[in-house]
């Protein structure tokens, strides 16, 4: 018989087809995936057919963040259970905090497996299982299909202030080995892994507590599928950057084992297929592989998704409602070479937010600033924000800061500080490179979510000099890119004290960032902060505090619309790449 697997993984929130933020249609969305599996099952109904999702699924866009907000009656729930057999964690479940899970859960009726996080005293340590088989009754007897899933152990870190205490967190690889022995022993036919963790060889990654490590799960033994996820790429895809003789692109297959990463954001349906065979009691797999099916190619009729017409209204009614004005577009095509007012918006948010709080500034200490791009192009040539001037809706504040991070103000010195610039300095790629950026790519580059720009300051970085970070704040070697950081015109020295207002994530991830005195921690989000921003309508002086030496024109490459912005930026659109990215140049 045949057994196909539909997998889901890194949805962030994309559930209906509408582009929340430009008013128009899109072409990624869940529930179009929905609709095709219901067709495909009335369609095949021979075929044992499991729908699974790998994690990442409430976290990133507006369904999520009306869900964060209306909890008790969240909408993704209701899709969740009519959709999938299964459900894994990602790192991003853990973003809204545990009580956050445990109501939104508790709307969830299909099994959520998780196999190396332990929940300790929590609830969710009864909601969330170690594994699942899942029961298909066929002329030959029972099919078992065996679930578990593991995340990177990096959550503890990622969000120390959420889990800190509240839970454990195993290896993937040991959770791996001994929850498919638990599955074997408990009768599984056939065992399928719902891996929240990207496939590379570099050597922090081969390591028990490396992020990603989808190579090695497909070296263990029983595992008969992979779905894998968290670095947003797809496979099976020729694009992606790794070189190995187990790896079969037209089979899907890696060591022989099928194995599917369906992108971002609802861009593609993964499916693992398998060719089963039954004799002597037992189920054995004949033949398998892997591919993706776009959400392009799924073609929706008017009326195929008019149950979930009323909750997009509801969305929607939320989103619109008007919180402010911006005088200016806020945009962050450049940012990354020139640091734009779309993201000092949010700097100057969580500095009005921390002078509020006065007395937690008894030393009159300087408060400073910064931020860094969210949506800055990792994930394709949509992922930036462009906000017009004039009104502004609930929907640009998510634009703007689309993560559910917390603040925390804390204190640090001026030795910190230049740690800090130097980790933002070594985005940029030696003096001598073809473009001035590294890869926006968590796995291989260095993403714009953690390029930090301190607008309260003034710096220069010299990029003659050997970057001495990579992008996971590893400290590589002592060399000083940062050659001058000054605050109102005086140079900052390193026994210097500051106050900044960060985001929990920032803190927690950075090594130098472990130790800082934490004065506040906000019960309220980044993006809350943001949103009562714009309601005060506070206004500011636009400044851009980085120099890059050696001067000169330098290309670099961004979304093809940003060439509708290049008036009054030393920027120049060079030559179009075909896939909605262009390379530019720019004068620095």
């Amino acid at each position: 018989m045949k057994l196909t697997v539909f997998a889901t993984t890194d949805v962030h929130g994309a559930i209906y087809p509408y582009n929340y933020f430009d008013n128009e249609p899109k072409e990624n969305a869940l529930l179009k995936f929905k609709t095709y599996i219901d067709k495909y099952k009335a369609m095949n109904g021979s075929e044992a057919v499991i729908t699974a999702d790998n994690g990442d699924l409430l976290q990133g866009d507006v369904w999520s963040e009306y869900d964060s907000v209306n909890r008790s009656r969240a909408l993704v729930p209701g899709i969740i259970n009519e959709m999938y057999d299964v459900i894994g964690l990602g790192n991003h479940e853990f973003n809204f905090g545990l009580p956050f899970l445990n109501e939104f859960y508790n709307q969830v009726t299909v099994p959520i497996v998780n196999s190396n996080v332990d929940f300790l005293d929590d609830p969710l340590k009864s909601m969330i299982r170690a594994s699942y088989i899942k029961e298909i009754k066929t002329a030959d007897g029972l099919l078992k299909v065996g679930f578990l899933s593991v995340v990177p152990t990096q959550i503890l870190k990622w969000d120390k202030f959420h889990l800190e205490g509240r839970v454990k967190a195993e290896p993937m690889t040991e959770a791996v080995r001994e929850t498919t022995a638990q599955l074997k022993e408990g009768g599984a036919d056939i065992i399928i892994l719902l891996s929240h963790t990207g496939m590379s060889k570099a050597d922090d990654d081969l390591t028990p507590l490396g992020e990603n490590q989808a190579v090695l799960m497909a070296m263990m033994e029983d595992i008969d599928g992979i779905v894998f996820g968290h670095t947003h790429d797809v496979f099976p895809s020729g694009d992606l950057l790794i070189s190995d003789d187990r790896l079969d692109i037209d089979t899907g297959t890696f060591n022989k084992i099928p194995m599917v990463q369906p992108g971002v954001s609802a861009s593609h349906l993964g499916v693992l297929n398998f060719d089963l065979e039954y004799g002597s009691g037992v189920w054995k797999v004949r033949q398998a592989d892997s591919s993706l099916i776009s959400a392009e190619d799924i073609i929706l009729k008017d009326d195929e998704l008019a149950d979930y017409q009323k909750k997009h209204e509801q969305v929607l009614a939320y989103l619109n409602i008007p919180i402010g004005k911006t005088d200016y577009p806020l945009t962050t095509y450049f940012t990354r070479v020139i640091p734009s007012r779309g993201v000092q918006f949010v700097s100057e948010a969580t500095v009005w937010f921390a002078k509020e709080r006065a007395a937690l500034n008894e030393n009159n200490l300087p408060i400073i600033g910064f931020n860094s791009a969210v949506k800055v192009g990792r994930d394709g040539p949509q992922d930036y924000t462009a906000i017009p001037a004039g009104e502004m809706t609930i929907a640009d504040s998510i634009d703007i800061y689309k993560h559910a991070n917390t603040l925390l103000i804390i204190k640090i010195t001026g030795k910190v500080l230049k740690e800090w610039l130097e980790w933002a300095a070594s985005s940029f790629n030696d003096y001598e490179g073809d473009e001035i950026l590294q890869p926006n790519n968590s796995r291989y580059g260095f993403p714009g979510y953690n390029f930090d720009t301190f607008f309260d300051l003034d710096y220069t970085f010299d990029i003659t000099k050997p970057a001495r970070y990579v992008s996971s704040a590893h400290r590589l070697n002592d060399s000083e890119r940062v050659i001058k950081i000054s605050y109102k015109g005086k140079r900052i020295k390193d026994t210097d004290e500051f106050i900044v207002p960060a985001n929990n994530y920032k803190v927690a991830y950075a090594p130098f960032l472990r130790d800082a005195e934490i004065l506040y921690e906000s019960d309220i989000s980044v993006r809350d902060i943001v949103t009562e921003y714009i309601k005060s309508g506070e206004t500011f002086e636009y400044h851009n505090p980085m120099t890059i030496i050696p001067h000169g024109t330098y290309k670099f490459t961004t979304a093809t619309a940003a060439a509708e912005y290049t008036n009054g930026v030393p920027v120049e659109h060079l030559k179009d790449c075909g896939d909605g990215f262009s390379i530019f140049s720019v004068k620095l």
